[in-house]
């Protein structure tokens, strides 16, 4: 029986290469970054190189990049962090004086739960109004929707660049140019798409984005937050001075160095990644289809605005008689590793929300499957899960 990962949407397989990196700041150069001696002196010239790299790789300044422990933490400091700069702010509009309404944000319905359930606090502990905006069948939002959802209170937009359940890419691009045009800040959970498609904040102009290394061959519990330049945003972790009176607390030094060395691969072989992805993607659509004819649903768009590592796809409940945890936990027993969405629901029995969201019911929603590429995949993989799929429906 062979092993096959196809979960890597959830996190990739740490790269050999960025282990040899993390290695010798756990041996020898242990010190802190904030520490005035030798050994501190030595982790804090790593951590500004690997501030230099990360962020000339999507296009900041070194001064605009906050490490973090993850795309998680990043999302939560920059809507909360935001946000708490706004609370209170007077907006066009007279509120009576017993009210809580605060500024107005607006989001989508398919945003990473790092977001919702951010901005689900924001709404039930300090009285912000959350706006969220409804997709087409395959995750994208419609622009003129989003630019008459937009009021004199609104401060705030949320709108991930790829979303990872489904793969569809956004047009933050335009999206930050309507925001721009009526003065409202942008935020892009972007973590999906670093390494898969290429990434600049100043093209997009954004005011924030997420980034986290385990997405991109580096280790889990690393990530950072891109602040653009004079955007207003609160400190999120209070408890010390680090990432510029920022972001409290000692900086993982191992990580960010796996993390440094995960962006330098990329600089090499982003564009050979993605092609074997097209390759995979190409491949294993065609197979569905071939194999499965109208059994089988494609949740994903096929071609363009979509991630070439993402394929998202259901099976006609009408004519599958198999529960969706069966099938995972017999593909699981063959040595096939996929998802039924994304990995912060791992355990959860509830339909995924984005496909709830694009249209679905509950059964259809919990009959997903999440199949993502990685670097280390191989056509001989997507063989081995057709023929697993076949031999199990």
């Amino acid at each position: 029986m062979k092993d096959i990962y196809l979960d890597n949407a959830a996190t990739t397989p740490l790269d050999e290469r960025v282990l040899a990196k993390m290695l010798p700041y756990f041996r020898e150069y242990y010190g802190n970054a904030s520490s005035v001696h030798k050994a501190g002196r030595d982790a804090k010239v790593m951590l500004e190189e690997a501030r230099d790299t990360i962020a000339a790789f999507i296009g900041a300044r070194s001064s605009e990049l906050y490490f973090t422990s993850g795309g998680t933490e990043a999302n939560n400091f920059a809507i909360k962090g935001i946000a708490l700069n706004f609370l209170n702010r007077p907006f066009v509009g007279v509120y009576p004086a017993s009210s809580r309404a605060q500024g107005h944000i607006i989001t989508t319905k398919i945003e990473h739960s790092a977001v919702l359930d951010s901005l689900e606090y924001l709404k039930d502990r300090f009285g912000f109004e959350i706006n969220y905006l409804d997709t087409n069948r395959y995750g994208e939002i419609n622009l003129d929707e989003f630019r008459n959802s937009i009021t004199d209170k609104t401060f705030l937009v949320c709108v991930m660049h790829s979303n990872n359940e489904l793969g569809v890419i956004n047009n933050i691009a335009k999206i930050s140019q309507i925001a721009k045009e009526k003065n409202v800040l942008l935020h892009t959970d972007s973590v999906q798409s670093i390494g898969k498609i290429h990434f600049n904040v100043n093209e997009l102009f954004c005011n924030t984005a997420t980034l986290s290394a385990h997405k991109i061959y580096g280790p889990k519990g690393i990530g950072a937050l891109y602040i653009r330049r004079d955007t207003p945003i609160d400190k999120f972790i209070h408890g010390g001075k680090q990432e510029r009176d920022r972001r409290g607390g000692t900086e993982n030094i191992a990580a960010i160095a796996g993390f440094k060395k995960a962006v330098e691969l990329l600089k090499k072989e982003m564009n050979s990644d993605i092609e074997k992805y097209k390759l995979l993607k190409r491949k294993l659509l065609y197979l569905l289809k071939e194999n499965f004819e109208d059994t089988v649903i494609i949740n994903s768009l096929e071609q363009e605005n979509s991630l070439h590592n993402i394929v998202n796809i259901s099976f006609d409940k009408s004519k599958v008689k198999i529960d969706p945890d069966t099938l995972l936990i017999k593909l699981d027993l063959k040595g096939i590793a996929l998802s039924s969405g994304s990995a912060c629901a791992s355990g959860s029995i509830q339909p995924s929300h984005v496909l709830k969201a694009i249209g679905y019911d509950d059964t259809l929603a919990k009959s997903s499957l999440r199949i993502s590429f990685g670097r280390f995949n191989s056509e001989s993989d997507i063989d081995y899960l057709i023929e697993g799929l076949k031999s199990i429906l």
